[in-house]
């Protein structure tokens, strides 16, 4: 395949990509603690050069664009006041620790808890939600639950008439050495991979209140603008070089 013709197909991969995870971020911008993706690219020259192939490819620039997988940004979010008592943020780098139906353990910043049948404190997938004893069980006859800043949950108990406070857990807010590493399920929930969490014990937890996601929705639009501009760029010279490989052709056969 001619090298022109390669570089501009695989340029229109390549921001079909990009505008995929474009629209994804868009489509998250009101979900709970979703993390900003963005796309990861590299060159053909790179990825040869990377395997001990230089030759030309490398001495002229290479020839073609790749996808080279995606990163999350794990800033803060902006805060939205619910006061919902089951509604958690965290200002900080920590995750709330989490298991899903397979019993993986998974770290997320959403944080828009509830209450299950069985009384246990659940993600919106029903997932649980875990404290330094495991589980977390709201007591029956609780009037009211305060979290405080470092994840200590206390139930107001109501029993012959009297309230008294009791702590029921404290939520497990973990962190790992190095974010990049983490493995994504989506834009909410990570993996922590091969690297272990440990507590977060700079991050606070703000009740009441939802983390949104992480990112700039004109920014997103301005970004989409740009990838079509360059996919249609890509688009024309592919169109160009078909032509002149159309012409050569003819020219070689007599045309």
């Amino acid at each position: 395949m001619p090298k022109g013709i390669y570089a501009a197909a695989s340029a229109m991969v390549l921001e079909t990509r990009a505008q995929e995870i474009n629209a994804r971020n868009l489509a998250n911008q009101q979900t709970p603690g979703y993390r900003e993706e963005s796309l990861l690219r590299n060159s053909f020259a790179e990825v040869m050069k990377g395997m001990g192939q230089q030759g030309n490819i490398a001495a002229d620039g290479g020839a073609g664009v790749l996808p080279n997988g995606s990163f999350f940004n794990f800033s803060d979010g902006p805060l939205e006041p619910t006061n919902a008592p089951f509604d958690l943020a965290l200002r900080g780098n920590g995750f709330f620790r989490v298991k899903d139906n397979q019993g993986q353990t998974l770290l997320t910043r959403a944080g828009n808890f509830s209450v299950d049948e069985q009384a246990q404190l659940v993600t919106q997938e029903g997932w649980m939600v875990e404290g330094q004893g495991g589980a977390i069980t709201i007591p029956p006859n609780t009037k009211r639950i305060t979290v405080a800043k470092d994840g200590t949950i206390t139930a107001d108990i109501v029993e012959g008439g009297t309230s008294t406070p009791t702590v029921v857990d404290r939520l497990r807010v973990v962190t790992v050495a190095d974010s990049k590493q983490l493995v994504a399920v989506n834009g909410q929930y990570f993996s922590s991979g091969s690297q272990p969490d440990v507590d977060a014990t700079e991050t606070t937890v703000l009740q009441g209140h939802l983390e949104k996601a992480n990112l700039e929705p004109l920014e997103q639009l301005v970004q989409m603008i740009s990838v079509q501009r360059r996919y249609d760029a890509a688009q024309r010279a592919l169109k160009e070089q078909s032509n002149v490989g159309g012409s050569l052709s003819e020219l070689l056969r007599g045309g």
